[in-house]
């Protein structure tokens, strides 16, 4: 039975899904009862798939030494919380006044954001930008937000995999979906315009004994044990098996990987 695999680039990441579907089903194999995933069901895939676009979104376009930034505002006694609309128009003009110093500084500014308000109902910024003086940044966000406040920078490791990172960032989106007034963005992040979007490429191949098949890394890479998911019956998948793993490279040298994909593995 042929079967359609799903190879996502980016940075140095490789995103590998395996899966059957009806449209290549051979006589003989089976189906899982196809059965409407449940709304719970349905809210855990689109978690999952927003996770999958926002990983490759910061493995593509991120790298060792930018920024995880998380923009804070201290909480004084007395003084209501900002609301989602305040917070909005906070990260406006911090944005703004960042696009004008990454260009004084001969650079430009990419960024990720996601709005939190934590479980005690502090507020936060969450982003991901490029590397530049935490000095600036700072003072990006006291113009923006002039009262009280802080930030908190942690640079991204040389890994290229920030998979963790992604997952964490979501899970505040799916969070605050749940509440009774709905997402404090419209979309679960925001981004620049300027930022790599990765293209999956998708292919038809043949092959047998789909089920014995395990993740192989190839020459370069390395297997990110924490993603490998392997399943018989799925809705996700329209009810076939699938396999879904993610290769992550082990320096920086480009490998060629056209015919080793091709093959499968």
């Amino acid at each position: 039975m042929s079967y359609v695999m799903r190879r996502t680039i980016a940075g140095k990441t490789i995103e590998v899904e395996k899966y059957y579907t009806y449209n290549y089903k051979r006589k003989g194999i089976k189906r899982g009862d196809k059965v409407k995933p449940t709304t719970e069901g349905q809210k855990k895939i689109n978690s999952r798939n927003a996770e999958r676009k926002l990983r490759q979104l910061i493995n593509a376009n991120f790298e060792e030494g930018d920024i995880h930034l998380i923009l804070d505002y201290i909480r004084v006694e007395g003084e209501p919380d900002r609301t989602a609309e305040e917070m909005r128009h906070d990260i406006d003009i911090f944005l703004r006044e960042c696009r004008k110093e990454y260009r004084k500084a001969g650079l430009e500014f990419k960024y990720v954001h996601v709005m939190e308000i934590g479980e005690r109902g502090a507020r936060h910024h969450h982003l991901i930008v490029n590397r530049i003086a935490t000095e600036i940044l700072q003072k990006c966000w006291n113009k923006a937000y002039k009262k009280q406040n802080k930030i908190k920078a942690f640079n991204l490791d040389n890994s290229g995999n920030y998979a963790k990172l992604a997952s964490y960032l979501i899970k505040y989106t799916d969070k605050h979906r749940k509440k009774e007034d709905g997402a404090l963005q419209k979309k679960r992040w925001n981004a620049s315009k300027n930022l790599k979007r990765p293209e999956p490429e998708i292919k038809v191949i043949s092959e047998h004994d789909f089920y014995r098949t395990e993740p192989r890394s190839i020459k370069g890479y390395y297997i990110d044990k924490d993603s490998v998911c392997i399943g018989i019956h799925s809705p996700e998948y329209y009810g076939y098996g699938f396999m879904r793993y993610i290769l992550v490279q082990l320096d920086n040298k480009p490998v060629k990987l056209q015919k080793t994909i091709e093959a499968g593995e």
